[in-house]
C-alpha cells in the first residue's frame, strides 16, 4: 500500500499578506490538539507567499509550490528555480496543473522537463495530467492520459520515478461542481498504472502514488477517493478553508486501504 497524500492547491490565494497570515493563524487552531495519521498533507501557495508559509506552516504540514521552471538560474524573468524552492524548504511542486497547461499554454515537453528539474533538486514532482472534455467525448481519454504520463516520465530512472506523484484531474471538472463517476476515476488510474508498468515494470509502477484532483469535497471522498483505490487527493477551492483541509485530510488518513487493490498489472 502506498503512502497516502493529501495536496491542498490555493491557487490565486491569499489575496494579501493580512489574509495569508489568518490563513496560517486558522490553519494552525484548526490543528491544535489534533493528529493527521497515516497521510502527509501538503499546502501549495503563490509564490509570493512561500516565504512566510516556509516559517510559519504548523508542525506536519509540509510546503509545496504551485509551479517551477526548468532552468537553475538565468534571464527568465518571472520564473521560480528549484533552487529557490530548495533554499525555502519547498519539498514538492505541482507541474503541469490543467490551469498551467490552458493559460500558460505548457507543453508535455516542457512538462517533462520541469518533472526533471525537480527530481534533480530533490523536490518531489506532483504531476498533473487529465484529459480535455473534448477528448472525454471523442473517447480518447486514454491515449491522452497514458500520452501525458509517458512524456512526463521519459529519462527518469526508476528509482527517481518512485519520487513522483501522479495526479489525475480531469481538465473538465476543474474550477466546477462536476465531478466523475468512481468507476471512471478507477479506469483511469488502471490507463495510469498501464503506462508506468510498461516503462519500468508493475513493480515499480505500483510504488508510484495515483492522487485525484478535480472539486474534491469531503463529501465526495468515498466517489473520487476511497472506492477507486486513489493514493490520496489533490484540493483546490476546499482547501482554503483549514478546517476543511484538515477534514479531508483526516479522513483520508484514517481510510484503510487494502493492499490486494485490484489494480490490473501488466508485465
Amino acid at each position: 500500500m502506498n503512502k497516502r497524500y493529501v495536496i491542498g492547491n490555493l491557487k490565486m490565494n491569499p489575496n494579501s499578506v493580512s489574509e495569508t497570515e489568518q490563513y496560517l493563524s486558522t490553519l494552525r487552531k484548526e490543528l491544535f490538539g489534533k493528529r493527521i495519521d497515516g497521510v502527509e498533507t501538503v499546502v501549495t501557495p503563490p509564490s509570493v507567499y512561500l516565504e512566510r508559509f516556509s516559517r510559519e506552516l504548523p508542525e506536519h504540514i509540509l510546503l509545496g509550490a504551485q509551479d517551477v521552471f526548468w532552468e537553475k538560474e538565468g534571464s527568465f524573468t518571472g520564473q521560480v528555480s528549484t533552487a529557490m524552492l530548495r533554499d525555502l524548504h519547498c519539498g514538492f511542486t505541482l507541474i503541469g496543473h490543467s490551469e498551467r497547461r490552458t493559460y500558460g499554454h505548457e507543453t508535455d515537453m516542457e512538462v517533462g522537463w520541469k518533472v526533471r528539474a525537480a527530481l534533480h533538486e530533490n523536490i518531489r514532482p506532483i504531476l498533473c495530467v487529465g484529459e480535455t472534455s473534448e477528448e472525454r467525448d471523442r473517447g480518447e481519454e486514454a491515449d491522452s492520459v497514458s500520452k501525458q504520463v509517458t512524456l512526463a516520465f521519459h529519462e527518469v530512472s526508476p528509482l527517481m520515478a518512485e519520487r513522483i506523484l501522479v495526479a489525475y484531474e480531469p481538465r473538465w471538472a476543474i474550477g466546477t461542481d462536476a465531478t466523475p463517476e468512481s468507476e471512471d476515476i478507477l479506469e483511469m488510474r488502471i490507463v495510469i498504472h498501464r503506462a508506468l508498468a510498461e516503462l519500468y515494470g508493475p513493480a515499480v509502477a505500483d510504488k508510484i502514488p495515483v492522487l485525484y484532483g478535480g472539486s474534491v469535497k469531503a463529501a465526495l471522498l468515498d466517489r473520487v477517493c476511497f472506492e477507486p483505490r486513489m493514493d490520496g487527493v489533490l484540493v483546490g477551492r476546499e482547501s482554503l478553508y483549514p478546517h476543511e483541509l484538515i477534514r479531508i485530510a483526516q479522513s483520508v488518513g484514517a481510510y484503510g486501504v487494502s493492499e490486494s487493490d485490484g489494480i490490473e498489472h501488466h508485465s
